[in-house]
């Protein structure tokens, strides 16, 4: 059986359109694709490369203090704000307490930042949030990001604790 020139072809391109598509798709997706736990585990190591510098042990992670600061992430996201008091009334101290954990000593937040470089950057120009980053007595952190609404688009709460 023979096959025309044309048909050849045909099927020709559309292999190779079938074969492209995925990698056009996948080459058109933004870089902040990334998950939210990937985002908070770069903030995490990022954070602890700038302690390294100045002598500070790294922070370990906290449950408690990352379900922390994604729930003000998410809160103020969906609520559309930007502030350390939750429109309820609570401070980071409540919140933190209320994931049981007793030694609160800090927190960071920002909005608007696409990466987690990006807000890492933002943190160290600020004279505050860096003050709380290189803190030694802060043992722990708890990083949440929360996309997709508010005039920001993203959030971050970076919580600290001493122990």
């Amino acid at each position: 059986m023979s096959t025309s020139p044309t048909r050849t072809r045909l099927v020709r391109a559309l292999a190779c359109t079938a074969l492209l598509t995925p990698a056009a798709v996948v080459a058109a997706e933004p870089a902040s694709a990334a998950t939210a736990a990937q985002m908070q585990t770069e903030v995490i190591t990022l954070v602890n490369a700038q302690r390294a510098k100045v002598g500070c042990a790294p922070l370990r992670t906290s449950t408690a203090l990352r379900n922390a600061a994604v729930l003000h992430s998410t809160d103020m996201r969906t609520k559309n704000y930007f502030s350390h008091t939750s429109k309820d009334g609570r401070s980071p101290w409540d919140r933190i307490r209320a994931q049981d954990y007793a030694y609160g000593s800090a927190e960071n937040i920002a909005a608007g930042q696409r990466t987690p470089k990006a807000v890492v950057t933002a943190w160290m120009n600020s004279a505050g949030h860096r003050k709380n980053i290189l803190n030694c007595a802060n043992k722990a952190v708890g990083v949440g990001v929360s996309q997709g609404g508010g005039d920001y688009y993203i959030y971050w709460t970076q919580d600290f604790g001493t122990r």
